[in-house]
C-alpha cells in the first residue's frame, strides 16, 4: 500500500504526541521510587549506562571530577537481549564498584513503538533507517534525560559518546572528538541547544585506547568488554534481512537494469535491499551491479554499474538545528550522508516545512533515503544540525 508524504508527517506527529505521553508515564511511575538527595555543594549527573566500557568510564571519570553521579540504564527489549540482560547487570556492577546509585528504567513499550516498529516500517517504505540515531533523540535525550532531570534531580546527563561540547563566542557547539576513528557527533545531530547545555561528554577528549587503559587501571568489570557492532534488537548472528523476514511479507517483483530497463531477475521483497548494495543481488553479469534505487509501490529494484550510484543533490526533512536561530539563506557547509563516509563540500538551502536541499560540489555515491544528513561547518569541526534524507 502506498504511503504518502502527508501520511508520514501525520504519523510522525502522532508519534511525537504518544512519545510525550509515554515520557509522562515513565516519570509518574518512577516518582514512587526512593531517590537519594543531592549532597550539599555537589552537582548531580545522571550517567546513561549501557554496560559497556565507554559509559562505565564516563561514570568513573565524572565521579573522580567531583560530581554526584547516578547511573541510569534503560530496559529496552521486551523479550530480553544480550544488551539488556547483560548490560543492566554490568552497569549495576560498575556503579557498585565506584560507589554510586544505579537506576533501571522500563522503556520497553516506548522502544518498541518508536524504534523497533519504525525500523520495520522504514524498510517497508524502501528507506534504510538509522535506529541508533533515533534512539539517541527519543530514548537517551528523551525519556532518560527526562527521568534524570525530573526524577533524580540531575542538572546534567552524560553518555559515553565520543564528541565534544564547547562554548565558542558564547555559543554552545557540538564538536568532533579527539579520536577521529571514534567520532560520534554525526549520530547526535538530533540534539537541541537546550539539551546540549545540560549534557556532559567527557570521552570526547580521549582516544578509545586511553579509555580502555583508564578502565583497566581501576579494574572496572567492563574494561575488556568488546564493543557492540550490531543493532541491539536483532538476534546475534542474524542479518537485518533475516530478522525482517519475521515481520514483513514476501512481495516478489522484478529487478531491472537502471540504464537499459532490461529484466535482470526477480526478488522476494524490496525490504531485502538498500541503496549501494552489491552482495546478495545474485545476478550474473559482465560487470559488478549495485542497487541504485528502489520503488516499493511498484515492487521494483533497480541495479546498475557503480557510476549509476552517483548523485549531486538530495532533500532532507525534519531538520534539527543546533543554532540560536535556524538558517534562512543558502550557505556553504561540509555535509555527511552516512556514518562511515567523509564529509563533502556542498551548498545547503533551507526550505519551507522544515526541509533542506543540498547540492554537492562533486557527485556522491549511494545517497540513501532514511539515512541522516549531517551538516558541519566549513572547517569540518562542528556539527550544526541535520535531518532525514528523503
Amino acid at each position: 500500500m502506498s504511503v504518502t508524504e502527508n501520511e508520514i508527517v501525520e504519523s510522525k506527529e502522532r508519534t511525537a504526541e504518544r512519545t510525550a505521553e509515554m515520557l509522562a508515564e515513565v516519570c509518574a511511575v518512577s516518582r514512587a521510587r526512593e531517590v537519594t538527595a543531592v549532597p550539599e555543594g555537589k552537582t548531580r549527573v545522571a550517567v546513561l549506562m549501557s554496560g559497556g566500557v565507554d559509559s562505565s568510564a564516563t561514570a568513573y571519570l565524572l565521579k573522580e571530577q567531583g560530581y554526584d553521579v547516578v547511573g541510569v540504564t534503560g530496559w529496552l527489549i521486551k523479550s530480553g537481549s544480550r544488551c539488556c540482560d547483560t548490560g543492566m547487570i554490568d552497569a549495576a556492577r560498575v556503579c557498585e564498584q565506584i560507589g554510586v546509585d544505579h537506576h533501571a528504567v522500563d522503556l520497553r513499550e516506548l522502544f518498541k513503538t518508536q524504534i523497533i516498529d519504525d525500523f520495520h516500517q522504514s524498510y517497508a517504505r524502501a528507506r534504510t533507517p538509522l535506529p541508533c540515531s533515533l534512539c539517541n533523540t527519543l530514548i537517551k535525550w528523551g525519556a532518560l534525560m527526562n527521568y534524570g532531570r525530573k526524577i533524580l534531580g540531575a542538572e546534567y546527563i552524560a553518555t559515553g559518546h565520543y564528541a565534544r561540547i564547547e562554548e565558542i563566542d558564547g555559543q554552545v557547539r557540538l564538536g568532533r572528538a579527539k579520536d577521529p576513528r571514534k567520532d560520534q557527533s554525526y549520530v547526535l545531530w538530533g540534539l537541541t541547544l537546550e539539551q546540549l547545555k545540560h549534557t556532559l561528554l567527557p570521552l570526547g577528549d580521549y582516544t578509545k585506547d586511553e579509555i580502555r587503559a583508564i578502565a583497566g587501571n581501576v579494574d572496572l568489570t567492563t574494561a575488556n568488554r568488546p564493543d557492540s557492532q550490531d543493532l541491539c534488537f536483532i538476534p546475534k548472528g542474524s542479518t537485518p534481512q533475516e530478522y525482517l523476514a519475521g515481520f514483513l511479507p514476501e512481495l516478489p517483483g522484478p529487478i531491472l537494469h537502471a540504464l537499459t530497463g532490461d529484466l535482470m531477475g526477480e526478488h522476494k521483497g524490496t525490504h531485502n535491499y538498500t541503496i549501494g548494495q552489491r552482495r546478495g543481488i545474485n545476478i550474473s553479469h559482465s560487470e559488478p551491479l549495485y542497487v541504485t534505487s528502489i520503488d516499493p509501490d511498484m515492487r521494483i529494484v533497480y541495479v546498475g554499474p557503480k557510476e549509476a550510484l552517483l548523485r549531486r543533490e538530495l532533500t532532507a526533512s525534519f531538520m534539527n538545528w543546533m543554532l540560536e536561530a535556524p538558517p534562512v539563506e543558502p550557505f556553504r557547509a561540509q555535509v555527511k550522508i552516512r556514518y562511515n563516509s567523509p564529509t563533502a563540500p556542498a551548498l545547503v538551502t533551507p526550505l519551507p516545512d522544515n526541509k533542506s536541499h543540498v547540492v554537492f560540489d562533486e557527485p556522491q555515491p549511494a545517497i540513501t533515503p532514511g539515512q541522516v544528513l549531517g551538516i558541519y561547518d566549513l572547517s569540518d569541526a562542528y556539527i550544526f544540525g541535520g535531518g532525514w534524507i528523503d
